[in-house]
């Protein structure tokens, strides 16, 4: 940390639940060639896709949180909650507002553990209490560039980099011809590394990749996740291929919680395996990482860990000789501000993820400095996290419940 001031006592916090509707969800139209639409669950609010177990809103929702500190400064914040974002702002409102409002704290991490503390006796160390507690503490750091009137990147780390390349999350086309067209075109535009997504189903996998390699050579890095959908056997053979392809890492392989599994896999020969987006804290890195690591890159997603305890988890991956490079999913300008943010000050030889068109969805309520140049960020010269919301214009997407 630097010298600049990061006490604060908070006036006023605000939240709102957006919704898009007539927007395509987190997957738009990927498909696979070999995918049956017609035997994904039909829900009214949500969708399975088969082959995956996680479920995914039909169109972008998410929470996003005002806070203004008692000298005035105004901060936003936004945490990566697809599914039911409006449970991120019932906390807020209900509980943690009336136990952080006219509190004094020196920094926002002393926040943090304070949130973290008053319901950690009760088991309450995750999901959407953490996704609150993320959101708010982005805010904070907003708050606090802007009163500082320095980039976030400055206040949490001196040696912040400038240039932040990118790697695009998903080709979401309907056939692997049109995916290859994109690739083709992200190539052109500069981004060198691209991340698939791909179901159990190794031997598809592996044929899906082979086609974009060939088809987009100019893509240096090819990254797949496998949304914790492998068999432990499947994970050996797909992390033994990746590698003979050169893969730059192979992401959540294994379900979330099986340490044992991921210790066999991180043994076999192979690919790089990058996890991180299920933590929420440091205190559920420590068996992964004693006695010794059992994965190679990790990727803490900024909408769930906050920008505070994000540190802390980069400073554990970094004792490890593990490098760090943030997740990112499902959220709109102010969620991938923030992460850029971080990208700043996380490893330097490691890509960054980017969801493009996710942040355009609020762009005639908000104006970022983040823009994409040349398949790279550059960090913007404004203070906070580099994003300013006119909340007249952010109106029309609010659900009122």
């Amino acid at each position: 940390m630097t010298s600049h001031d990061l006490s604060f006592t908070i006036r006023e916090i605000k939240t709102a639940h957006l919704a898009f509707p007539g927007t395509p969800g987190y997957w738009e139209q990927y498909r696979r060639q070999n995918e049956d639409p017609t035997a994904a669950t039909t829900l009214s609010r949500y969708e399975f896709k088969p082959g995956w177990q996680t479920v995914y809103a039909k169109m972008v929702e998410t929470p996003l949180i005002r806070v203004e500190l008692t000298d005035g400064t105004i901060g936003w914040g936004e945490s990566n909650t697809p599914v039911a974002p409006e449970i991120v702002c019932v906390m807020v409102d209900a509980a943690i507002a009336e136990m952080v409002i006219n509190r004094e704290f020196a920094n926002p991490t002393e926040l943090w553990d304070f949130v973290y503390d008053s319901q950690r006796g009760r088991g309450i160390n995750s999901g959407y209490w953490m996704d609150a507690l993320a959101a708010l503490d982005i805010a904070i750091w907003d708050a606090l560039g802007k009163r500082n009137d320095t980039p976030a990147a400055v206040l949490l780390d001196p040696n912040f980099r400038t240039d932040i390349p990118v790697y695009l999350s998903g080709l979401r086309r309907a056939t692997i011809e049109e995916r290859i067209t994109q690739a083709q075109s992200l190539a052109d535009q500069g981004i060198t590394g691209v991340k698939i997504f791909q179901s159990g189903d190794i031997e598809n996998a592996i044929q899906e990749l082979d086609a974009l390699i060939q088809g987009a050579p100019n893509i240096q890095q090819w990254m797949v996740d496998t949304l914790w959908m492998c068999t432990l056997p499947d994970a050996i053979q797909a992390k033994n291929e990746f590698g003979d392809r050169n893969l730059r890492f192979f992401e959540c392989p294994l379900q979330p919680e099986d340490i044992a599994g991921h210790t066999t896999l991180h043994e076999a020969i192979g690919a790089p395996i990058a996890i991180g987006e299920h933590f929420r804290t440091t205190y559920q890195m420590s068996d992964w990482l004693t006695p010794t690591p059992i994965f190679d890159v990790y990727q803490p997603d900024i909408g769930r860990t906050s920008i505070s305890d994000f540190i802390r988890q980069r400073d554990l991956a970094y004792a490890a000789n593990i490098p760090v490079t943030p997740h990112m999913g499902n959220g709109v300008s102010v969620f991938q501000a923030a992460t850029l943010q971080c990208a700043a000050v996380s490893s330097p030889e490691l890509l960054q993820e980017f969801q493009g068109g996710l942040s355009n969805l609020l762009k005639h309520a908000s104006d970022t400095g983040w823009q994409l140049n040349e398949g790279q960020f550059h960090l913007p010269d404004r203070p906070g996290i580099g994003v300013t919301i006119n909340e007249n214009d952010i109106e029309p997407h609010i659900v009122r419940n």
